[in-house]
């Protein structure tokens, strides 16, 4: 489903939470993780988080990119890449920087994407146009 992993993943493991698990509560995990069972609560994880196709989360989700196959009711904000496989369903708002949805899958939300950030504007004492750091910087060598 992924190309590669972030950068987190340290040692090559994945946390696994299998079809026959139910979870209530908040989980946390440092790494990767699957989750194919049920979650009820929020899920934090630093890396890279895939909810496979029998997985049913009501939780809110935070992870560096989301592949989704199952079905997940709540709000969701990765760092880098969602992505809804042919039969993901997902019920809630999503914060992203990217978003690759296949044909098939169900969503219904809200959707931000947000790029890079980008470098503060200054105004300069003797102009009332604001620039760019950048080109500001660019101009005050030059001169």
């Amino acid at each position: 489903m992924f190309k590669k992993l972030s950068n987190s993943q340290s040692n090559g493991d994945v946390t696994l939470i299998a079809s026959e698990c139910q979870i209530t509560g908040s989980i946390i995990i440092n790494g990767n993780a699957r989750i194919d069972g049920k979650v009820e609560g929020s899920v934090q994880v630093t890396g890279d988080l895939i909810i496979g196709n029998s997985a049913y989360l009501k939780a809110d989700i935070e992870a560096n990119t989301v592949s989704i196959a199952g079905e997940v009711h709540g709000n969701i904000k990765t760092a880098d890449l969602l992505e809804l496989n042919s039969t993901a369903r997902l019920f809630g708002d999503i914060c992203t920087r990217q978003f690759k949805v296949e044909q098939g899958a169900q969503f219904t939300g809200l959707s931000q994407l947000f790029e890079e950030t980008t470098p503060p504007l200054i105004v300069h004492e003797n102009s009332k146009e604001p620039r760019s750091a950048r080109e500001t910087k660019r101009v005050s060598t030059r001169a």
